[in-house]
């Protein structure tokens, strides 16, 4: 991240994080600075096209004149990254130059529920950027139901995680059989966990107060 920006969070409406993104895109690239000569009235994409056709110009006359800015985005080269993560839904993160910026590239915006106040720690984020493993959260003697392959929507009880292949060892319940069968933890979703997890330390209470979740 440049060390003269900020990230800063955005709520939306869960499930239209893309939508937003993409028009949030499109105030920031869509459009360029327009300028014109001063002498015919041509417009041109910036400045330096501009003088390079008043040089030419066929009713340039008198005194030189400046190129005329007719208009401005002002977000070019001011937002420098959007982020949305796909395991935190109902946010959209931009990194801009200033809280400003932010005001100004969701002013219209549909589905945008509005601005979390105060700046994003980059660490607080850090982790849904990261694919998460397919194995994680999967443990032995939980129950899974399977939901891709020749043994779709059987239910199965795990025996073995192989968290560096991400692949399951199952063995299928209500079946004769008891072969242990392998697959991958994508193909399954969990259906009853083995035992109570236990809470997660800490909880809303050891929360940092500059952390955004708490200005949320």
């Amino acid at each position: 991240m440049d060390k003269k920006t900020s990230i800063y969070a955005v709520r939306t409406t869960i499930g239209q994080e893309k939508g937003v993104t993409d028009l949030i895109i499109t105030a920031v690239t869509g459009e360029s600075d327009v300028w014109a000569c001063p002498y015919c009235g041509e417009e041109f994409s910036s400045e330096s096209a501009t003088r390079k056709h008043m040089e030419k110009c066929d009713k340039r006359k008198g005194d030189r004149a400046e190129p005329r800015l007719v208009s401005q985005n002002p977000l070019l080269g001011r937002v420098k990254a959007i982020l949305v993560p796909e395991t935190l839904r109902g946010y959209v993160f931009l990194e801009t130059m200033e809280f400003r910026d932010v005001e100004i590239a969701i002013a219209g915006v549909p589905h945008v529920r509005g601005r979390v106040s105060g700046k994003v720690k980059f660490e607080e984020i850090d982790k849904f950027l990261v694919p998460k493993p397919a194995a994680e959260g999967i443990a032995e003697n939980d129950v899974v139901e399977i939901v891709s392959g020749p043994f779709r929507g059987e239910h199965a009880k795990v025996i073995r995680v192989d968290t560096a292949k991400e692949e399951l060892t199952l063995e299928l319940l209500g079946s004769p059989h008891t072969i242990p069968i392998k697959v991958h933890a994508d193909f399954v979703k969990i259906v009853e966990k083995a035992g109570r997890e236990e809470e997660e330390e800490g909880g809303e209470e050891g929360m940092d107060e500059d952390s955004f979740w708490a200005h949320d």
